[in-house]
């Protein structure tokens, strides 16, 4: 995100801090409890509208690498051992791809794990 986005979101948040906190004091507290209701409920839809957003956006690794995975492959961007994936440090460009159950695919090496996917 551009930077002016960040500070017209800073913008809107704090104008509307302001405007529920004025609610409160002029209103009766029952106002204020619908209120605060409905921007919760607000608030909760455009985190979920969010969270969806990032998770489809493709993701791509340093050096415009990009790893994906599809059903219930498994594909790290550098190297697989038995205690978890690393960065490839120094290599050459590489995209990486797993499709299909009990496939593994890795931008590195891949080391102390064998196909049932248990460590050795």
């Amino acid at each position: 995100m551009q930077r002016w986005m960040w500070w017209a979101i800073a913008g809107v948040g704090g104008a509307a801090s302001v405007a529920f906190l004025l609610v409160v004091l002029v209103a009766n507290l029952d106002t204020a409890g619908q209120v605060s209701s409905v921007v919760g409920a607000v608030v909760g839809l455009v985190g979920l509208v969010v969270a969806v957003i990032a998770l489809r956006a493709p993701t791509a690794l340093a050096g415009g690498r990009t790893v994906e995975a599809r059903g219930g492959g498994v594909a790290a961007g550098g190297d697989i051992n038995g205690t978890g994936s690393t960065q490839v440090a120094g290599t050459e460009r590489r995209d990486v791809s797993a499709t299909g159950k009990g496939s593994v695919a890795a931008g590195g090496d891949i080391n102390g794990i064998d196909l049932s996917g248990r460590s050795s």
